[in-house]
């Protein structure tokens, strides 16, 4: 939800205001090593910095552009970005303090105008209170830093516009518009800066809902009804309402994509399931619809959207709903199960050439994408689906934004609800360009045609029919492909909306409807003045340019192959793609290799960077899938022992661990080879990187490692995030080897406190199916045990003393206490009962007892220091995390509710559900989501301050040694330890 504007509603044909504008901050330079070091050389940069103001929100923004960096903070590594990464975006508010720190930035050039930034903001609840951000004060080696001049702005999404969903938001708000009429139609806005947004017109009675729609040569409307038929209506000269309106065909049903050739209609009509193309009759009707291809399969996840491409092919976007075709050429590899004779359901793009019918897959492996459009560079991208289902698990993919590159198979299969799951991420997908989170997109559009400011101009707007958002996707250019920021652009409730198009006048306009909902037509204007006209670009950013056009004409050269094969493989072309540093030129090299088998066995063994070496291997380990012999069998396993994984990047990791799997999936692999990989991936485990670790502990269990237990229960210990826990929990479930009563408890606990993780509607059936396969692992004759105690793990632990009736002992501070607890021997029992008679199992999970209505104390030891734990419990409201933060909730009735968002519960759910009352965390009162009104964080932290105050020097010492221990105290272990 946008906080920077002020809420606005509108009934009829009323004018909103501008929005409030947000603050401006100063942005960070590109820096670079003046040195300008080779590849693979590492070049430090430093900058000291003080923290003299408190702050109640730090978060750092940061990138390498052909550069991979890692950040250090006071010597703790908090990024390790690769040179293709995404911005990256991190809260460090709770690793940061009042005082001195330096940042040490690591980087290593490759290939391209190397340079990175980094921004580093400090807010209080209302402002920004200090930055720092790199420029010629950054020292590298002893001199300063080079600067190429400020990072664009579209590169720094301000915060209160970054794209999220808020706990109040509402899942079902389209909803609202369901039982609307043109009377009872009223939306509440949060706009951009600058913009105005009015309701040009309604759907009346008759109308029908809207789904899409499109301006034709003439500036006039067409728009598709759900069920049945398109309207055509004719604007006033300035936009503002419609002054006629006609039906123009009444047979294609539910026309999800509409595209105007000149005078000439394409649209895919997903009831009746094909393309088909009308000639104009008259001003006022089209002609008979002609069918220019005809799709198989369902019309759920059907057919959507249209666009031109610069080739003049029609381009057209299905879900997983419809078939693929049986006859077209297919870009994709010949490797993917669809071209094996294997059923598989899929979203996929074709294009027709509308002047023979022929038909070519273009790309693959997507879910539900709605929209399609062309960038002014002639690429194509989409808003991919999620599938609701799985939200909180580990092979949730959420909604996101992908460049779809010729041949590009993006992994997803359509196998929601199976077990054991499907992973639809692989190293050998195509590669995504930015992840949205929950949604359910629709329709996108770039801004090229507007008349908004540059930034929008050259962003795709994206289309949120969930949550009733219009997301402005930002990009720049980044080797063959881009780098894409989000913003919230426009928000409404109810806006369920369909699908937009820039008119005449360069304003946007967009529709709402769908699922029989009232639909209405809207339109966006620019009304603002921009500051300052577009200033000049910066080194940085024509180095950029540049490189990125020389890059996507190497990824082109090699894309061309795919659509005409050529009889002569051209090796040399095909290798030094795949050496490439950029992922989208090694992608498209390693689908022309996959094309030719003979080749792709012949570099096998070849001396290849580790970037191709890995690629080959992908290659050889696909085609294993297919009916490759045993002899290459022997080959790969040789290649993949060989590798230097120890100092491999992220994605080389991913890579190599993906040859693994597929590789142990072939029916060629031997015991030996599975002997050494043990060994070889046990010595790599764990990883800083979540996603490494996925594999690598999946692998390890296939393997039957004896150490992937404790260090898989230590990971899970370790880490804040449910998603990581949660598949912790999942891989460990069929685990045989490695196995102590410790362990167990410890693993039997998570699992029992997974129940408190918010979810989809699948995670009750995951969280069942991995409890009852974990308890199989046990013998029989223990296995009743274990399910006792797991039922005894859900029983609250008493306080044997009510803080209300503890006598006061002393206002205590962090140094009094540092210097009274830091000797001597203590007692764990004590401290576990200080732990819940001071009540913080009644928010904090620790070991075997509490909850999780704030932060997990399992293993905070590890992350913090004992000053920094003290520092939290003596002022808790100097540092909240935003997951943890209290919330203010103002409903229509006119009434306020202030509390923590409570436990668990289904992402989707209509309620919010919010604990009000610290001493009673499991006391919740629901609100509709559809009548809160605003929401704003507290800068009060739920946790009370003096909750010290009435115990000794000694007992807080316990408390400490307690909170310092794992947590998991058998009565015969040994419970006097030194503090």
């Amino acid at each position: 939800m946008i906080t920077t504007t002020r809420l606005l509603a509108i009934t009829g044909l009323v004018s909103l205001a501008i929005a409030v504008g947000a603050e401006d901050a100063a942005r960070p330079n590109w820096v670079g090593d003046p040195q300008t070091p080779a590849d693979d050389e590492i070049a430090v940069f430093r900058k000291s910095f003080t923290v003299e103001e408190e702050f109640s929100k730090a978060t750092i923004q940061a990138s390498g552009e052909s550069m991979a960096v890692q950040v250090w903070m006071d010597g703790r590594m908090l990024l390790d970005l690769e040179p293709y990464d995404p911005v990256a975006l991190m809260n460090v508010a709770g690793q940061l303090e009042m005082g001195t720190h330096e940042f040490t930035v690591r980087c290593r050039s490759v290939d391209g105008p190397s340079a990175f930034f980094l921004c580093l903001q400090l807010r209080s609840a209302e402002k920004v209170i200090q930055q720092v951000v790199t420029d010629a004060t950054w020292q590298c080696g002893s001199g300063p830093a080079t600067t190429y001049g400020t990072v664009d702005a579209k590169s720094l999404v301000d915060e209160k516009r970054r794209v999220a969903v808020a706990a109040s938001d509402n899942y079902d708000q389209w909803k609202l518009a369901r039982d609307a009429n043109d009377e009872t139609a009223s939306v509440r806005f949060d706009t951009t800066p600058g913009f105005e947004i009015r309701r040009v017109r309604h759907a009346k009675k008759n109308e029908d809902s809207w789904v899409s729609m499109a301006f034709d040569s003439k500036g006039r409307v067409l728009i598709a009804k759900e069920k049945q038929g398109l309207l055509r209506m004719r604007l006033s000269p300035d936009g503002r309402e419609v002054v006629e309106t006609h039906t123009v065909e009444d047979t294609l049903q539910e026309c999800r994509g509409l595209l105007f050739v000149d005078d000439v209609l394409y649209a895919n009509a997903n009831n009746s399931k094909g393309l088909y193309r009308l000639k104009p009759e008259t001003d006022d009707r089209f002609g008979d619809p002609e069918l220019l291809y005809e799709s198989t399969g369902g019309v759920g996840h059907g057919r959507n959207d249209l666009a031109l491409g610069p080739d003049g092919k029609i381009y057209s976007i299905h879900g997983d709903s419809v078939g693929l075709p049986a006859d077209a050429n297919d870009l994709t590899s010949p490797l993917r199960d669809a071209r094996n004779g294997k059923k598989t359901s899929e979203g996929h793009l074709i294009r027709v050439d509308p002047s023979n019918g022929t038909v070519e897959v273009v790309a693959a492996g997507l879910r539900n994408p709605f929209g399609i459009d062309f960038n002014r560079q002639g690429d194509v991208f989409t808003y991919d689906a999620d599938a609701e289902y799985d939200m909180g698990s580990s092979w949730y993919r959420p909604t996101r934004v992908s460049h779809l590159v010729a041949g590009g198979d993006y992994g997803w299969r359509g196998v929601t609800k199976s077990w054991p799951p499907y992973f639809p991420d692989h190293a050998d997908n195509a590669r995504p360009n930015l992840d949205i989170g929950k949604g359910s997109p629709t329709a996108v559009k770039f801004g090229t045609r507007s008349d908004f400011p540059q930034r929008y101009r050259d962003a795709l707007f994206i289309l949120d029919w969930t949550y009733g958002r219009i997301i402005a996707a930002h990009m720049v250019p980044c080797g063959a492909s881009y780098r894409m920021m989000g913003e919230t652009f426009l928000q409404g409730r109810p806006l369920n909306v369909t699908d937009l198009d820039f008119g005449p006048d360069g304003c946007l306009y967009f529709v709402t409807g769908g699922r029989k909902t009232q639909s209405a037509l809207y339109r966006v204007q620019y009304v603002g003045r921009e500051k300052q006209p577009p200033s000049q670009q910066t080194p940085q950013q024509i180095a950029r340019e540049a490189f990125a056009a020389e890059s996507r004409k190497r990824r082109a050269a090699l894309e061309s192959k795919l659509v005409q094969p050529t009889s002569e493989i051209e090796a040399d072309m095909i290798v030094a793609g795949l050496s490439d540093a950029d992922p989208w030129i090694r992608h498209a090299a390693r689908n022309v290799l996959e094309r030719n088998r003979s080749l792709a066995t012949e570099l096998l063994p070849a001396e290849l960077n580790l970037a191709a070496k890995l690629e080959v291997l992908l290659a050889n380990c696909r085609a294993l899938r297919q009916g490759d012999n045993r002899a290459q069998c022997a080959g790969i396993e040789s290649e993949l022992h060989e590798l230097p994984l120890a100092t491999a990047t992220r994605s080389q990791k991913l890579a190599a661990l993906q040859c693994h799997l597929l590789l142990f999936d072939s029916t060629w692999v031997t015991e030996e080879f599975k002997r050494r990989s043990a060994k070889d991936l046990a010595a790599l485990y764990p990883d800083p990187s979540f996603e490494v670790n996925r594999l690598l502990s999946e692998l390890l269990v296939r393997l039957a490692d004896g150490s992937v237990v404790e260090k898989t229960v230590a990971v899970m210990a370790q880490s804040s995030d449910p998603v990581e826990r949660f598949h912790s929990l999942y891989v460990l479930r069929n685990a045989d080897r490695g196995w102590t009563e410790k362990l167990r408890r410890e693993y039997f606990n998570q699992l029992a406190a997974a129940k408190h993780f918010v979810r989809g509607e699948g995670m009750g059936t995951f969280l069942a199916k991995i409890r009852e396969e974990a308890i199989e692992q046990i013998s029989p004759k223990e296995q009743s045990r274990w399910r006792d105690f797991l039922e005894n793990l859900s029983q609250p632990v008493e306080s044997s003393a009510p803080k209300a009736t503890r006598p006061f002992v002393r206002n205590w501070t962090v140094d009094e206490l540092i210097q009274s607890v830091g000797t001597g021997k203590g007692d764990l029992q004590r401290g576990r009962q200080v732990f819940v008679d001071a009540a913080c199992a009644n928010c904090h999970r620790h070991g075997e007892i509490g909850t999780f209505v704030g932060p997990d104390l399992s293993a905070v030891s590890r992350r913090f220091a004992r000053r920094d734990v003290l520092d939290s419990i003596v002022h808790p409201s100097r540092v909240i995390a935003p997951k943890y933060q209290s919330i203010q909730v103002v409903t229509s009735d006119g009434k306020t509710h202030v509390g923590q968002v409570a436990l668990g519960g289904d992402y989707r759910s209509t309620k919010l559900r919010i604990a009000v009352d610290p001493n009673q965390p499991s006391k919740v009162i629901e609100i509709e989501k559809s009548t809160i009104e605003s929401e704003r964080p507290s800068p009060v932290s739920w946790m009370p301050t003096g909750l010290l105050d009435t115990f000794s020097a000694a007992e807080i010492g316990d408390l400490l040694l307690y909170l310092e221990s794992d947590g998991i105290l058998g009565s015969d272990e040994d419970q006097t330890r030194e503090k």
